[in-house]
Parts: C-alpha cells; structure tokens; sequence
C-alpha cells in the first residue's frame, strides 16, 4: 500500500532534488568479522541481521546494503553497520519514511549502474546524486512515518519471539524442560 500510495505522488512531480539533500552518506567501518554475537544488531549486506557486543550508531536509520543484493532496512536504536553498508540517517526526522519508500520504490534505479563484476556495488555518490522529489504535503509524510513505525514495531516483534524460539526449542528436544514448564 505504502508503495502504491509514493508511486501515485511521485508520478505526478516534475521538481527533483537529489537524495544527498536530505542526509549525509556515511558507511559503517567494521569488518563482516565482528559479529559474533551480542547485544546490538550489525547490519552488512546480507538480508540477515548479526548481532555484536558494540555500537557506532545510535540513530532511526535506513540503512542500505552497498554491495551484494541491494537490500534496504530501518531500524530505530543502537547499531553496528558493515563498511559497505550505507547509514543514511534524514536531516529532516519528518522525512524519514518517505525517503525509505522513495530508496525502496527506485532500488533497481539507484543501482542499475552498479560497478564490479564479480560482486557488485554501488557508490557514495551514486546514492547522493539520484533524483527524488520530495513531497511537502505533511499529511502523506506522517503516514509514510506510520508505515514505517508499523514495520519497526513488527520487526521488534519478530525478533523477540525468534529469541524466544531459539531459546526454548533446543530446551524442549533435550527435555530439559517441558512444554508444561515453559507455559509457566
């Protein structure tokens, strides 16, 4: 809904600005090997989220993966972010969503002209420099902000019940406790 909703206004604008208006372009500086465990989520490019005992971040980010498979994430708190991994973190909170819908919505258009030709990536400036246009209409920014809040709250969700899964199954197949015990 929330895509069909930002390809309806965007359809309609000829002004552009280019997405390097509306936050800095940072990566994260640690290695894939520093996630072993821990407290705080390490975003890489992967679709899974490692997790780590330190942050850099402390942020509502959308984070972008800068190499691999192109995939886009928001997460709101204390982070660690891989080195091909782009922090964009909005100047304007107000923004926030609507420029995830924008980042999710032209993907395939910000990394069409991906380099390398064994593992793709895209560049800091290929993402500053892209076109977006950027409503004013503060009605459908705070429903993007809605969206976006909906699917954080979601994944919170998802995250504590799979600790939960993963704490209790191998509990269970050993029999070191009971599903009677794990109700209590």
């Amino acid at each position: 809904m929330a895509l069909s909703i930002f390809k309806e206004e965007f359809s309609k604008k000829e002004v552009t600005n280019k997405l390097g208006d509306f936050f800095p372009v940072i990566t994260g500086k640690k290695d894939a090997n520093i996630a072993k465990g821990g407290e705080y989520p390490f975003f890489s490019c992967s679709q899974n989220i490692s997790y780590t005992d330190n942050y850099s971040f402390d942020a509502r980010a959308i984070l972008l993966a800068g190499n691999g498979d192109f995939n886009v994430k928001i997460f709101n708190g204390k982070f660690e972010a891989y080195q091909r991994t782009y922090v964009l973190i909005p100047n304007n909170d107000e923004h926030f969503g609507y420029l995830y819908y924008a980042i999710k919505y032209f993907l395939n258009d910000i990394t069409s002209g991906h380099r390398g030709s064994v593992i793709k990536f895209i560049t800091k400036g290929q993402i500053e420099h892209f076109d977006i246009f950027m409503t004013s209409n503060k009605e459908k920014l705070f429903l993007f902000n809605s969206f976006v809040e909906n699917i954080a709250n979601n994944n919170k969700e998802i995250d504590k019940l799979s600790n939960i899964r993963d704490t209790l199954l191998p509990k269970l197949l050993s029999g070191e406790t009971s599903v009677n015990q794990a109700a209590k």
